[in-house]
């Protein structure tokens, strides 16, 4: 068994594809098979089903496909470590959807400010998404709001945020009142299972208060534009709301009982081992963070 084994098993996992994964690889297809077969050989196991010409992973194949990611990564970060630890990486960096939009542009410019000739890699996406990423190695580190799901993440806070409750000039609601009062008007929310409305959603839980929005949207803007619209109350990041408040487009609605807080969080794998290079990179993001933004 080689790393190449690993890599092309992962490939086809990725995939659920043979000739698919062989395109990635620029090998021929009966080499990915064959690569396959010989790994089920070797161990007795079997690895895909194969029903109606589609492949489907097995319970076995799930297993060792966690294991595959995690040899492959050190198998990688062990030929970084052994490379000349002078040169500049690749850094793969992710982050969440807001911190991708409002943070994440500076950062990088002062990276690149800093690091001359750093090649960067970004992927922003939903958090749960990146702290797939993270677990299966494909990214370094990555800034998410919320502390990580998985045992398997490590975290450092890096900033603290508030979430406001906000509606349009006309809309009839109190500018002042309490979580329970707040929670009888038309709420505009985050779709199930973002980070924003599963904050909201614990804080409420706790409160036994129970919701049924009005609006969800992946989007906070379509959620802004409907909240100046009057046609409900949203809660979203304040740094998001900066504008439409400046410009009267929207007004503020103080929770006399409960402040809407959230932390955000540098996330890497609890394995991963970085360069000499990159703890230098990932040393410096957690310090300018908050600092220069």
């Amino acid at each position: 068994m080689t790393i190449r084994h690993l890599k092309v098993f992962i490939c086809v996992c990725k995939h659920m594809s043979m000739t698919k994964a062989a395109e990635e690889l620029f090998i021929a297809q009966p080499a990915v098979s064959t690569t396959i077969s010989e790994i089920e050989k070797n161990y007795n196991i079997i690895l895909f089903e194969r029903i109606n010409k589609k492949l489907f992973l097995t319970d076995e194949g799930k297993l060792l496909l966690i294991k595959a990611q995690e040899a492959v990564l050190a198998f990688e970060e062990f030929e970084e470590l052994a490379g000349d630890s002078s040169k500049m990486p690749l850094i793969k960096i992710g982050s969440s959807l807001t911190i991708g939009k409002q943070k994440l542009p500076r950062l990088l410019r002062l990276l690149k400010e800093n690091f001359k000739n750093i090649d960067i890699q970004i992927s922003v996406n939903q958090t749960s998404v990146i702290e797939s990423k993270i677990l299966n190695g494909t990214l370094d580190f990555a800034f998410i709001q919320g502390k990580p799901s998985d045992p398997n993440i490590r975290s450092r806070l890096v900033d603290c945020n508030n979430l406001i409750a906000v509606c349009g000039n006309k809309y009839n609601i109190p500018e002042t009142v309490t979580l329970e009062e707040l929670c009888r008007y038309d709420l505009l929310l985050r779709e199930d299972e973002s980070v924003s409305r599963e904050f909201l959603d614990n804080i409420f839980a706790l409160k036994n208060i129970t919701v049924t929005p009005v609006m969800e949207s992946i989007s906070n803007q379509a959620l802004i534009s409907a909240a100046v619209q009057n046609l409900g109350v949203t809660v979203l990041p304040e740094a998001l709301l900066t504008r439409q408040l400046s410009k009267g487009g929207l007004r503020k609605i103080t929770v006399s009982d409960y402040e809407f807080t959230r932390n955000s969080y540098l996330i890497y794998h609890k394995n991963k081992t970085f360069s000499t290079a990159k703890q230098q990179i990932f040393d410096f993001c957690y310090k300018n963070y908050k600092k220069n933004l």
